[in-house]
């Protein structure tokens, strides 16, 4: 699959990234949502791995954005908030599935797994 992930943390983008093509997938990286907005149209990719908080455009904000141009992937949502409020966030329900950080790759590979599952 193809995969574009979206955080704002070079560390973490790099992990995920690296994570992504050690389970075999194409990777496409955006340091903040209006740049995975842009690569969202450009590149279509089958499942977006988005964090919730970014500066310029929020996971949820770039996620609405992407609907709005008609990108369809199921998304993943990168939250550090451990409490699962992250669910009642308006916008949540266009999530596919909410994963906590720090990421392993196992529960990246369940992540998307369970996202792809909905597409």
């Amino acid at each position: 699959m193809k995969v574009l992930i979206a955080d704002d943390d070079g560390l973490i983008r790099a992990l995920v990234s690296d994570l992504l093509a050690e389970l075999g997938h194409a990777v496409v990286a955006a340091a903040d949502g209006v740049e995975a907005v842009a690569l969202s149209a450009r590149e279509r990719p089958d499942v977006l791995v988005l964090d919730l908080l970014m500066p310029r455009l929020s996971g949820l904000d770039a996620l609405r954005a992407m609907r709005a141009a008609g990108v369809a992937a199921p998304a993943v949502l990168l939250t550090a908030v451990t409490d699962g409020s992250a669910r009642g966030l308006e916008g949540a329900d266009l999530v596919a599935v909410v994963l906590e950080k720090p990421v392993s790759r196992r529960s990246l590979a369940r992540a998307l797994a369970r996202a792809a599952a909905t597409a």
